[in-house]
């Protein structure tokens, strides 16, 4: 303000000082002039505070009354402190999430909402993926039910994941494979290599499907071609349903050591 003032051509021509001159060397603290520069700045600096409280309030406003979305719920639940209760009235933690003392139990969270009714379906796992302790789901229920917003309910979901049953012709390269399914360059299973590796590496609550899987298989360097015959999924063992094009797993990952594998493997002839 100082500088636009020395700079005006009105006020130079009346005052009579030139362009460059500095408003201190011109006039001193106790001055008209500089009492009313103090005055308008810390009128305009009030001001600014005032709009930046009022920002802050509605924010404050807005984020209690807009109803969350699923992503927001998917981040809230992997913010969850295990062992550690939240400030008073807030849905935050006193103490950051990268404080060494903090424990997160959950890795992989998703979020659905049921069709039929309000309910969201909310499944979590930790590390590996594995399904949280009894205990862990027990404080995760009770924080989720803590931030989640008035009249929704909430369904957490956290086991063991589903199983996975492939029945499938494998057609193969005898120069590569031996009628086993081994490499013979390195005796791996390369087959069923590559399908626990597809199951183990789909995003968590993602889609399992059959096209994929045959392509991983076919990019196998010595499988010629598959025949897919059936696959099964479910959550119990001997109650699994049949997989017509892609599933979703109920608890939201299948692991390769709840996969049964029934692969018949025949020399390709063409």
């Amino acid at each position: 303000m100082a500088e636009a003032f020395m700079s005006d051509g009105t006020l130079q021509s009346k005052y009579g000082f030139e362009q460059g001159d500095k408003f201190a060397d011109k006039f001193s603290k106790v001055s008209i002039e500089n009492i009313l520069l103090y005055i308008v700045s810390s009128a305009i600096w009030t001001l600014e505070k005032l709009f930046d409280t009022h920002k802050a309030e509605v924010d404050e406003y807005i984020a209690k009354m807009k109803p969350h979305s699923l992503r927001w719920y998917v981040k809230k639940a992997m913010a969850f402190h295990y062992g550690e209760s939240l400030i008073d009235g807030t849905d935050k933690y006193a103490k950051a999430d990268d404080d060494e003392s903090v424990v997160m139990p959950v890795t992989f969270a998703a979020c659905t909402e049921g069709k039929e009714n309000a309910t969201l379906y909310l499944k979590v796992a930790k590390t590996g993926p594995e399904p949280l302790t009894e205990e862990e789901k027990e404080a995760f229920v009770a924080y989720m039910h803590e931030i989640k917003d008035a009249g929704v309910r909430i369904d957490v979901l956290s086991q063991e994941g589903d199983y996975l049953e492939v029945h499938a012709k494998i057609y193969y390269n005898p120069l590569l494979i031996d009628s086993s399914g081994q490499s013979k360059a390195d005796g791996t299973k390369v087959a069923e290599n590559a399908i626990k590796n597809y199951i183990e590496n789909l995003p968590f609550n993602g889609e399992f499907r059959k096209n994929e899987m045959v392509d991983a298989l076919q990019r196998v360097d010595g499988i010629e071609m598959i025949e897919l015959e059936a696959v099964y999924y479910g959550e119990v063992a001997d109650q699994k349903e049949e997989v017509v094009a892609f599933c979703q797993p109920v608890s939201g990952y299948f692991k390769g050591d709840r996969t049964l594998l029934d692969l018949e493997y025949l020399v390709y002839e063409n």
